[in-house]
């Protein structure tokens, strides 16, 4: 039996969540704060929990606020017109929840969870899922359930009658604050907050009338029978969670024994452990019977207590008998002293350590491995088999956290199935794109999730080559590229390490103080992959600057030749050519493509900046540098003493041509940077070390910079 995916709906920052798991292991990536244990938590009540507490918090704050705007005046008008408990269902109730089916209830949109569950018809036993085939096709081998939080008009109907008096009481006192002053600031505050206390209040009543149901359904969960019971549903899975926040000892002050407890489970499941653990009681009983030992003590105890029982006979008429200490022992007491005394050691070099003396990763690592063997050992194939481990990565250094991710995707690869849930990047990017599920805020309060899967099987089915040779890139590049992306709140791709050093260094100034506070990935892509990432970044959502150079034609030296220059960089050509398909834009048509801010593509996600005319002219990054800190373009034409003076200077590690050239010769920029192309990193470091950032920042940098920054 097998998990296919689970789609959840209306669910705290959900709107819509769909989840597909793979056979094995699926890792479920997001930042802090992004949704992953909200999901875990969901679906640990609906198929573990029998309490299944559900409140308000956990449905979407607009759906409810939609839902007490329209029945809010219902409320009222029932409360403050001839209103009685007997009436709540025919004159509020059938407003709300009508009897008759052809009415249009008005509900609050609550968590649906709908669960999709394959089998293999040749080695799966479906004899518990049997009554829940909703479809006689000999080709489907589906299962599809529904769990649904459902109001019930009866008890909400009850929910209101006990409270009907004190409702009553509250919708009057509002009505008595409007009839005085209602344009008093004092009064408006006071009717707003009853109101809102109010609202609540009748939220809550709905909410506690909401009583899970689960339905089978058809394939498309149109046709819906509903279940007996709820755990009629939970008996068809066995899923096992692992919690993030684990007690383990690391210090001596710890006595949880948390890896001795379960070290402990994990024995009991094998037959000669136990035949020992039941023999142990009675050969621990028969020395302490043989010896007499509890005679023993209660003579002891009877010689010591003797005073004191002197003492108590002489206040209550000497009736009190022989006061002393007897030992009951039993098998029970001796096999729960075992289990108290049994702890997990560490035998290393002949010396026995107790658990306490492992780190905190090592020791969690552990724990985690205890528990999925006690989990192998305890499926069910008749049920859908699935165990969920919440952030493992807790306390595991980073190589560490790639080697156990590797194990569990190896280990598990054919066998039961897995999701883990990280905010690890080395996880990430150990995982890679096909085990991976992906949850982004896009809001404070509303999340979504992305799955990387099924980008990556569209592009592979795609008829299109290029969208196959895209896949292929997605696959062979995700762990040494662009893994980072998957938690980043905006992206930076540029063309080369200098380029890093720069716009690292640029980011530290306090005008950019907003990114800074941000997590922003830095792909390094070269000028011609940059625009393989857009499929990506329009999926996760990511406002992405994208920082590269015109590279016109390095002949071009006056500015007529280079605004009728063609281009040679791949990204621009690529994003120009989205909205003017076929063709090869010329270094002017740039020029007005981004003036007129066509550059911001992909519903503004995207924003690609390059060197344009108020950069000098100016090709790569380097001559734009120079260009905005000498206030010169590349046409310009300088003596060779006076380049000399200006790199004495500027204390800017830039070379000057030297070969057959006079003082008195002049050299432009584009010279200086032919000569300085085999040592940008020297150039880019004096910018750096000389304090020279933000005065060779160029302004297409800059303008990208403050883009991003909105």
């Amino acid at each position: 039996m097998k998990l296919v995916e689970m789609s959840i709906v209306n669910y705290r920052q959900f709107k819509k969540a769909d989840i597909s798991f793979d056979d094995g292991i699926t890792v479920l990536a997001g930042a802090n704060n992004s949704g992953k244990t909200s999901l875990i938590t969901l679906i640990k009540n609906v198929f573990n929990d029998e309490k299944n507490v559900y409140c308000e918090s956990d449905i979407p704050a607009k759906n409810m606020q939609d839902w007490i705007n329209r029945v809010y005046p219902i409320f009222e008008r029932f409360f403050l017109g001839d209103s009685v408990i007997e009436k709540i269902d025919e004159d509020l109730v059938e407003y709300i929840l009508p009897k008759n089916e052809e009415g249009h209830p008005i509900c609050i949109d609550t968590t649906r969870l709908r669960v999709h569950v394959s089998y293999n018809p040749e080695k799966d036993d479906i004899k518990l899922f049997a009554d829940y085939i909703m479809d006689l096709d000999e080709d489907m081998h589906d299962f599809f359930f529904e769990y649904y939080y459902e109001i019930k008009r009866p008890k909400f109907i009850r929910v209101i009658s006990k409270e009907f008096e004190k409702l009553k009481k509250r919708f009057k006192e509002i009505q008595n604050y409007k009839a005085n002053d209602y344009t008093d600031e004092k009064i408006k505050h006071n009717i707003e907050l009853k109101e809102r206390y109010l609202k609540q209040r009748i939220v809550t009543l709905y909410v506690n009338s909401i009583v899970p149901t689960c339905y089978f359904c058809d394939e498309k969960y149109e046709n819906r029978c509903q279940m007996d019971d709820v755990k009629q549903f939970r008996n068809l899975f066995n899923f096992c969670f692992i919690k993030a926040s684990r007690p383990l000892d690391d210090d001596l002050s710890d006595h949880s024994h948390s890896i001795s407890k379960q070290m402990i489970k994990m024995a009991k499941l094998d037959g000669e452990w136990n035949e020992l653990i039941d023999e142990l009681p009675d050969e621990i009983l028969k020395p302490i019977q043989d010896k007499d030992i509890s005679k023993k003590v209660q003579e002891t105890s009877l010689n010591s207590l003797k005073e004191t029982i002197m003492a108590i006979e002489e206040t209550n008429g000497g009736r009190s008998g022989e006061l002393m200490l007897d030992m009951l022992i039993t098998e029970e007491d001796i096999s729960d002293l075992l289990q108290r005394i049994t702890m997990a050691t560490y035998c290393v070099d002949g010396y026995f350590l107790g658990e306490e003396s492992q780190g905190l990763g090592y020791s969690n690592m552990i724990y985690i491995h205890l528990q999925l063997n006690e989990y192998e050992n305890s499926t069910d194939s008749c049920k859908v088999n699935v165990f969920f481990v919440e952030e493992p990565e807790s306390h595991m250094h980073p190589q560490m956290q790639q080697v156990f991710i590797k194990y569990l995707i190896e280990h598990y690869k054919n066998g039961i199935q897995g999701l883990i849930t990280t905010h690890s990047n080395e996880m990430v990017r150990v995982a890679g794109i096909k085990h991976l599920r992906v949850i982004r805020k896009t809001d404070s309060f509303l999340s979504e999730l992305h799955d990387l899967l099924k980008l990556i099987n569209e592009l592979q089915e795609s008829s299109n080559s290029e969208d196959k040779l895209l896949a292929n890139f997605y696959d062979w590049f995700f762990e040494i590229g662009y893994s980072e992306l998957i938690f980043a709140d905006k992206a930076i791709f540029y063309e080369g390490d200098t380029e890093r050093l720069y716009i690292r260094k640029l980011l530290t100034l306090k005008k950019y103080e907003k990114l800074k506070q941000q997590y922003i990935a830095y792909i390094q892509v070269g000028g011609a992959y940059a625009k393989n990432y857009q499929k990506m970044i329009e999926l996760l959502g990511i406002k992405s600057l994208v920082i590269t150079d015109i590279d016109y034609s390095k002949d071009a030296e006056v500015i007529d030749e280079i605004e009728s220059s063609e281009i040679t960089n791949a990204t621009i050509k690529a994003f120009y050519r989205i909205d003017n398909p076929e063709s090869n834009p010329t270094v002017k048509d740039l020029y007005e493509w981004k003036n007129k801010n066509k550059n911001i593509i992909s519903n503004g996600l995207i924003y690609t900046c390059f060197q344009t005319n108020n950069d000098g002219y100016s090709r790569t990054l380097e001559e734009a540098m120079l260009s905005k800190y000498f206030s010169i373009d590349v046409t310009t034409s300088l003596t060779k003493r006076e380049w000399i003076e200006k790199k004495e200077n500027s204390k800017l590690k830039f070379v000057i041509p030297t070969k057959g050239i006079e003082e008195e010769n002049s050299i432009k920029l584009r010279d200086i940077l032919k000569s300085t192309s085999s040592s940008k990193t020297n150039f880019m470091y004096s910018v750096v070390l000389n304090e020279k950032v933000e005065k060779t920042e160029p302004n297409y940098i800059q303008g990208g910079l403050e883009w991003l920054m909105k």
